[in-house]
């Protein structure tokens, strides 16, 4: 890895939360289900000394882009999502406008916690919506699936234009 690194100007930062309420069916990732909060001041502090240490590795570069993935990353707080955020940029540079991604389950979408991934540096979410329709499930809950997916992309639309 290090002689990769010592060759490219830059480099994306890929953070990974590895936590859902629930395991989907098609996950192979490395995802966790909590019956218990987690503890974000704690998850933050080990993300700061896990990026000290790969500084000292990499030495000064510029980051191209940033992708929170998991897990459920919209299940983080905007105030955890800012912190880790701020991490990368003391560590690299970072140039305004570059892409910072976060993956966001359309189960776990909220207005205000959208605008908070917005105010905190997120300026594009992926959404985990595998299809609007899901005949495996009855009727009616299908259809408060949908509408919950349709939220969730307008929500998408309107807060990460």
């Amino acid at each position: 890895m290090s002689m990769l690194l010592d060759r490219a100007p830059g480099f994306g930062v890929y953070v990974h939360w590895p936590f859902c309420a629930a395991k989907c069916p098609y996950c192979d990732f490395n995802s966790h289900v909590r019956h218990q909060p987690v503890d974000q001041e704690r998850f933050a502090a080990a993300f700061e000394a896990e990026l000290a240490t790969m500084r000292e590795r990499t030495g000064p570069r510029e980051v191209t882009s940033v992708f929170l993935g998991g897990g459920t990353p919209s299940l983080m707080k905007p105030e955890t999502v800012a912190r880790v955020l701020d991490a990368v940029a003391k560590n690299w540079t970072v140039p305004d406008g570059i892409e910072v991604t976060l993956e966001a389950n359309p189960s776990s979408v909220e207005a205000e916690r959208f605008r908070g991934y917005r105010a905190a540096g997120v300026n594009r979410v992926s959404l985990g919506v595998q299809g609007l329709f899901d005949i495996v499930q009855p009727a009616e809950e299908a259809q408060i699936l949908v509408i919950q997916r349709l939220h969730a992309i307008g929500l998408a639309r309107e807060i990460f234009p």
